[in-house]
């Protein structure tokens, strides 16, 4: 699974050396073909950074399975889902969590996937794949009022979300050189209030780190990859102003080669935040109460009570208009 994990993470960073920043880039609702759910997480990125037409992806088998087959010399997409089984004590007894539901560990597995463009005779399902909204900006403003957030409040020229008072700071919409920039940065420290103990209890919320340590870092990114999951159900992401200097790429390169689980495992948590603030229920099996989540070594120097946590100044200047 190490191997498949550092290939993903390769892929992006790859892309980031090119100067792409892979979840920038608008991408269309990718779903098995047999089951018709749509991809999450991580598995989003990796789909939708492919070039093909079609929303539809199969394995191997179900390609055959649907009469059809996988064409000649066609080149299957990694993809990574969770298998969950019951932790068990020293006695081997399952352990159960404060409300009695057994405690579940979530094992990384892998499969590899093709995509419809990519077979013979599999005919693509009647059904219409979500589509963009046609008004974007009125689905980037519902998705706000439809989080379980903390209160927004406006005025001054930072963008950051306050743990210690559950309450996020923002510019006011008018000195964005537009309201998709707004809305992204908006989505971005809204994906950092999901991490409080009220809603999610995220440790990079609840327990700050300070700014460049490992756990600093993955907060971050999950806030990123949060905006971007939200800005794209929204239809808002291509219109969006980012920072793309090279110090923004190769900090990103650098922390991604350092540790192959990081995108993994902030692409699962930013997934988890965009759907709480959208209103989508997890089932029991994916409950934040009783899921451990996979731990990844960490530091223990550096940490520090912050006293908010906020998109990088450079990536909110690029979108606030010029001071007169």
């Amino acid at each position: 699974m190490k191997d498949i994990l550092k290939d993903i993470t390769e892929r992006f960073i790859k892309q980031l050396e090119q100067g792409t920043v892979p979840w920038r880039k608008p991408w269309i609702s990718s779903q098995n073909i047999i089951s018709r759910k749509p991809y999450r997480g991580i598995n989003t990125l990796l789909l939708g950074s492919t070039q093909f037409s079609s929303p539809w992806w199969m394995t191997f088998k179900q390609a055959r399975d649907l009469g059809g087959n996988v064409a000649k010399g066609a080149r299957a997409t990694p993809i990574v889902y969770f298998k969950f089984v019951d932790k068990l004590d020293k006695s081997g007894n399952v352990m159960l969590s404060k409300s009695g539901k057994a405690v579940q560990i979530p094992f990384v597995r892998w499969s590899m996937v093709f995509n419809l463009d990519q077979t013979e005779k599999v005919k693509a399902p009647e059904i219409q794949v979500q589509q963009r909204p046609d008004r974007p900006l009125e689905a980037a403003a519902s998705i706000v009022k439809s989080g379980n957030l903390c209160p927004i409040k406006h005025g001054g020229f930072a963008a950051l979300y306050s743990p210690k008072e559950d309450v996020i700071r923002m510019p006011h919409q008018k000195l964005f050189h537009s309201p998709e920039d707004y809305y992204h940065t908006l989505y971005h420290e809204a994906t950092h209030a999901t991490g409080h103990e009220s809603r999610l209890n995220r440790e990079g919320v609840t327990t700050p780190a300070k700014f460049g340590s490992e756990r600093y870092s993955k907060e971050e990114l999950v806030a990123e990859l949060g905006a971007a999951f939200l800005s794209n159900e929204a239809g808002i992401l291509d219109k969006v102003r980012f920072d793309s200097s090279a110090s923004y790429l190769s900090s990103w390169i650098s922390k991604l080669k350092a540790d192959p689980n990081l995108l993994l495992s902030a692409a699962s948590q930013a997934q988890k935040s965009a759907d709480f603030i959208m209103g989508i229920k997890h089932t029991e099996k994916e409950s934040p109460e009783n899921v451990e989540q996979p731990e990844i070594e960490r530091k223990s120097a550096d940490i520090t009570q912050a006293t908010g946590i906020g998109a990088r100044p450079e990536a909110v200047n690029a979108r606030l208009k010029p001071s007169m």
